[in-house]
């Protein structure tokens, strides 16, 4: 086997598809002389650890084709984009704003919906493969399961499974708007937020429903303890089993727009529309709390050395040490509400409201800025040849190499 047979956050070790939190935890406790058993937490169906080895086991960055790059929402890619100002190489149009974000297939087919009410599938060329239309506004991300099935959710409430051909497979009516990015399971569950969280399954059932009080406009995350997590309109952060059960809730203290992210120690990153910036333990304790000038309703990614990344409307990106301090901020003249992407170099892009894509060095440097001609609030993805794709209010998406 190879990693690229495992799905989620986890890799090929000894043989079988593991989480890469797990396969750390044996190897730590390995040399720490414990038993590879001893206090490890079984995932994947409860499969028992398999003997660990004694090579050194590197963060792995696999590009999932879902918002964010994965259900963990970490943001970093494998690919490494534009180091210089680049040029347009080709725009597709459509009627209105793109506000969500674009998802790269495995083929490098380009995913892209738009509030028009179009769904489009683009080749790298910029060439229409097909289009689909749905009942409403489409503000969310795609997600492709591993079989190819394509999930859009628009505000109509309604959940559409599409083959890789733009045929319809399934449609599920939840009853309520989704502009949450869907997120895809390991085994294949889809997990969507709208009047709360609900669990699909591939054949299009809905497996489990959790109401919350108010709308959820934030994408699920996945957490590797097996946890469902979104933040609520209503000031919490909300973790669920894989069941549906509450694990546990947390006060956040002001409304949450945007998605969590969880770092590879997994620790919970979220913003608010108080301007809070939360670390939240697995359990939920609230960590610490960074304060920035106005609402963060980006998701953070997540920097491979641990660095939390995430736009504010204070019109700052902000980069933000582990443990709660202040590493950079980086100026933009407009508010940031798409989520920032990082390269395999760790280059950060991000799009402001001042109409401006920005290219970001690790240190805080801005290398460079293209001037898209309106705002920017969808999130850019990259593809393996080094293009940029993002969205933006001009009603295109763009690619840029």
């Amino acid at each position: 086997m190879s990693d690229r047979e495992c799905v989620a956050d986890r890799i090929c070790h000894a043989g079988r598809c593991r989480f890469l939190e797990e396969v750390r935890a044996e190897l730590a406790t390995e040399s720490a002389g414990t038993p590879p058993d001893a206090g490890v937490e079984t995932h994947a169906g409860g499969e028992d650890p398999a003997d660990a080895g004694t090579e050194s086991v590197e963060p792995l960055v696999v590009d999932h084709p879902m918002f964010m790059g994965g259900p963990t929402h970490r943001g970093r890619s494998p690919h490494t984009g534009p180091t210089e100002e680049p040029s347009v190489v080709w725009s597709h149009r459509t009627g209105a704003r793109v506000f969500a974000s674009p998802v790269v297939g495995t083929d490098g087919t380009l995913y892209i919906g738009s509030l028009d009410r179009t769904f489009a599938a683009v080749d790298r060329a910029g060439t229409l493969k097909w289009r689909f239309t749905a009942g409403d506004k489409i503000y969310a991300s795609a997600a492709l399961a591993p079989d190819g099935t394509v999930y859009v959710g628009s505000e109509d409430g309604i959940v559409t499974a599409l083959t890789s051909t733009g045929t319809v497979r399934w449609r599920v009516d939840l009853e309520h708007s989704i502009d949450a990015s869907p997120t895809v399971g390991p085994d294949g569950t889809l997990y969507v937020a709208a009047d709360g969280v609900y669990a699909i399954d591939p054949a299009g059932a809905v497996a489990w429903h959790h109401p919350t009080a108010g709308h959820v406009r934030s994408s699920p995350v996945l957490h590797p303890a097996g946890l469902v997590i979104v933040g609520s309109s209503e000031g919490k952060v909300l973790a669920l089993t894989t069941r549906g059960e509450v694990a546990w809730e947390t006060a956040a203290g002001a409304s949450i727009d945007g998605g969590a992210s969880v770092g590879e120690d997994g620790t919970i990153y979220i913003g608010t529309d108080r301007g809070h910036l939360l670390a939240l333990s697995a359990q939920g304790q609230v960590r610490w709390r960074y304060e920035t000038g106005d609402d963060v309703r980006a998701t953070p990614a997540i920097a491979a050395d641990g660095t939390i990344v995430v736009g504010s409307y204070d019109r700052y990106l902000y980069a933000i040490t582990p443990d709660g301090t202040l590493r950079w901020r980086a100026p933009t003249t407009g508010r940031i509400r798409a989520s920032a992407r990082i390269d395999a170099r760790g280059t950060i892009y991000v799009g402001s409201q001042d109409d401006f894509l920005y290219a970001v060095s690790p240190t805080g440097e801005i290398l460079w800025r293209f001037n898209i001609g309106q705002d920017i609030d969808s999130t850019a993805a990259l593809g393996s040849d080094g293009t940029l794709y993002v969205g933006a209010d001009d009603g295109a998406l763009h690619a840029l190499r």
